[in-house]
């Protein structure tokens, strides 16, 4: 039982001391003020996390609120109430405060108000439903105008599915609102990460810790694309063995998913990745150099897309630069050429979800000056 406890809470220190690694036309956009342009400026670090009371959510508070990092964890959920999970949380003796709201037309305000990092929550389902495109998208659409009135400067994590759909979307609404925040939208893909280090490390016998594996494409099991051949301490893995572990990866995003009726879904994995991106964010807003991390954003990776998940350093104004994609060898190449057409398609839906039919974006990837993988040559 004691060496239990003693890897949980290696588990939860890794998190923060570790390497960094229906249409929506009708919304309506709130004004921005001077206040919470203000605000972001404050040294406080503060982090809002909206969906708490989802297990994802639940479980990322938890691993949020040991973090020295943070001064205040403000948490929201448009279905519950979070007075009692403030309460318990805050009975863990932390620096981090945990605060709520008892005031419902002013709570969302209040845990927006001066935070400098916005996480958006649900429970991982499956990637492809249109259903829980509709459904993420309507939620989406009624918290960002939100976001953009109370904490438009704030760094914004999606933590929700399909990203390469909801990004866009994400990204248009704020351009209707006069806020190009291209550095500052970001679509979490460390679960991905996580388990390819993880696998990585079982096949060649080291420390998951000491492992590190590049992601790139999108963020559903049909576009996320490890790159084995980058991988890092050790990159001697077989074209053989590199598709075995890029199966087990999407089957696991599958099994994750897609349980069945009597197995009982964890979110602890997704909020433990969630939380690690998280906290690269706090050490990048803290100016710490040297952080790095995958995730799905506005970029010209590929002259086909708007869109991509590729690593990126990490700033204080959020993305500092676009990582080049290292070269990929034939069968990465052949996975990147079946995705792009896939993470096309969706970022086309989630521009018309947030346009409408009869509107194009405006997005375009013109003067492409990324080094393109030799895949496109």
């Amino acid at each position: 039982m004691f060496s239990s406890i003693i890897r949980t809470q290696n588990l939860i220190s890794r998190i923060f001391h570790d390497r960094s690694r229906f249409f929506l036309t009708n919304k309506n956009i709130l004004p921005i003020n001077n206040t919470q342009i203000n605000d972001f400026s404050s040294k406080s670090m503060k982090v809002a996390i909206l969906g708490a009371r989802s297990k994802t959510g639940n479980c990322l508070s938890l691993f949020l609120k040991q973090s020295p990092l943070i001064d205040e964890l403000a948490i929201f959920d448009n279905n519950s109430s979070t007075y009692g999970l403030a309460l318990d949380l805050n009975y863990i003796d932390t620096k981090c405060k945990v605060s709520t709201c008892n005031h419902p037309e002013k709570c969302l305000e209040e845990t927006l108000q001066g935070a400098k990092i916005v996480m958006i929550v649900t429970d991982r389902t499956s990637n492809e439903s249109n259903e829980v495109l509709k459904s993420n998208a309507i939620i989406l659409s009624d918290l960002l105008p939100n976001i953009i009135k109370f904490s438009p400067q704030a760094m914004l994590a999606i933590v929700m599915n399909p990203i390469n759909s909801l990004i866009p979307l994400t990204m248009e609404m704020y351009k209707k609102a006069g806020i190009y925040e291209y550095n500052r939208i970001f679509g979490v893909m460390n679960f991905e990460c996580l388990k390819a280090n993880s696998f990585t490390a079982d096949l060649i016998n080291i420390e998951p810790e000491c492992t590190m594996i590049p992601v790139i494409g999108g963020g559903c099991s049909e576009t996320c694309i490890p790159l084995f051949s980058q991988a890092k301490p050790s990159n001697k893995i077989s074209q053989v063995e590199a598709r075995r572990l890029t199966y087990a990866i999407r089957m696991s995003n599958n099994n994750t998913l897609n349980p069945s009726e009597n197995k009982e879904t964890n979110s602890f994995a997704l909020s433990y990745a969630a939380a690690r991106f998280c906290m690269s964010l706090c050490k990048a807003l803290r100016h710490q150099g040297n952080v790095v991390e995958c995730a799905y954003v506005r970029s010209c990776a590929i002259p086909e897309l708007t869109y991509f998940a590729a690593p990126l350093e990490l700033g204080p104004n959020g993305i500092q630069k676009h990582l080049d994609i290292p070269p990929l060898n034939d069968y990465e190449c052949e996975l990147l050429k079946a995705a792009v057409p896939r993470i096309k398609k969706a970022i086309k839906l989630g521009e018309t979800l947030a346009l409408g039919d009869d509107n194009s974006s405006s997005e375009l990837c013109l003067n492409n000056l990324m080094s393109n993988p030799k895949c496109f040559s």
